[in-house]
């Protein structure tokens, strides 16, 4: 595969996404997409797969590249926590006073504002209430965007298991997520539910289901050279994912085997249009905003629909809340996180 890519522009785009998606259940409307495909993939879950299929074919490429086990954990944590840090602030001492039903002083001399802070570990014992904020939305979350950040980091953990076992023998660990996957597929009702892993308090299937955009993304990267990426295949991705919905609306296969498909056509049709040549190749040259938007959206949306839900339409709320989150999103990118990165060097 050639160096030129579309990761930053994929990247913005489903965090844009994430936006359009998540206009829906905040205002307790139905989302389109979701009923388009019989409850099976809502707008948000769409953006979420396509971060941890590029999520995993450059994490192991930085596993593989460096040289410490340490100075790979630095990389990911200078990566994830400063931006988080700022944005856990920003929700505390702008969203939250702006929002709350409180007096001011009552808000900010209630400990449980604070508790928000418990986010920067990454594994929090999750106290997603701010004191008054909110309070009337269909949700309560301050920044429910949040909660997939234990999954990815996570799996930054798996790539340290993974090299350790399976570097120079990756023909086994294609085995291994083989036979995991048709595990998976054949006991796939045991994986659902509330089913929680102990200590780090993460939903069994989402990591499950996380985990294999993220290693399918990881196997794109180790087997590279051996994988055609053409426009037939992608159309016989595309083909393939939504050809199984009038099969499985007949009768003939279950429901589910549509979400098993899907997971190598997404997988297949990321890196598709991760490596065509086109203006999009330089899409990030000016900076990678997509984290910025992912951190700083949520919030914001929630104040939209707080001040005007019941009244402004869907598509104007995502418009209006591109206009505050970009701004956002620029200043996280140039004074938070990409200044944070000029540490890794420090860390080698």
């Amino acid at each position: 595969m050639k160096q030129t890519n579309n990761f930053d522009f994929l990247r913005f785009f489903a965090a844009s996404l994430v936006i359009v998606g998540h206009v829906y259940p905040l205002n307790a409307r139905p989302d389109a997409i979701e009923v388009g495909s019989l409850g099976l993939f809502p707008s948000g879950h769409i953006a979420v797969c396509i971060f941890f299929v590029i999520s995993g074919y450059l994490i192991i490429q930085s596993g593989l590249k460096t040289a410490s086990i340490f100075s790979y954990l630095s990389k990911r944590v200078l990566r994830i926590i400063p931006g988080l840090f700022v944005s856990l602030l920003f929700v505390i001492f702008i969203i939250g006073p702006i929002n709350t039903t409180l007096s001011l002083p009552e808000y900010f001399g209630n400990i449980r504002t604070y508790y928000f802070l418990d986010h920067i570990k990454l594994y929090p014992i999750y106290h997603d209430t701010l004191p008054g904020v909110f309070e009337s939305n269909p949700h309560k979350s301050p920044n429910g965007s949040l909660w997939t950040l234990p999954y990815e980091f996570t799996m930054y953990l798996f790539v340290i298991l993974v090299v350790f076992l399976y570097r120079n023998k990756w023909h086994w660990f294609l085995i291994s997520f083989s036979c995991f996957f048709l595990f998976f597929c054949f006991y796939h009702p045991y994986f659902q539910g509330d089913k929680q892993l102990m200590f780090i308090n993460l939903n069994i299937f989402h990591l499950v289901d996380f985990g294999i955009y993220f290693v399918l993304g990881m196997l794109f990267y180790i087997y590279q050279d051996k994988i055609p990426l053409h426009w037939a295949g992608a159309i016989s991705a595309i083909v393939l994912w939504l050809g199984l919905y009038p099969i499985a609306q007949a009768g003939y296969i279950p429901l589910v085997a549509i979400t098993w498909a899907r997971y190598f056509s997404i997988g297949y049709l990321v890196m598709y249009f991760a490596f065509l040549k086109g203006p999009l190749n330089n899409f990030g040259k000016n900076g990678d905003y997509s984290y910025g938007i992912y951190i700083y959206a949520f919030p914001i949306q929630q104040t939209i629909v707080h001040f005007w839900g019941a009244t402004m339409p869907s598509y104007q709320q995502i418009l209006l809340a591109f206009v505050f989150v970009l701004p956002l999103a620029w200043m996280s990118w140039h004074f938070v996180e990409n200044p944070s990165l000029k540490y890794k060097s420090f860390f080698k």
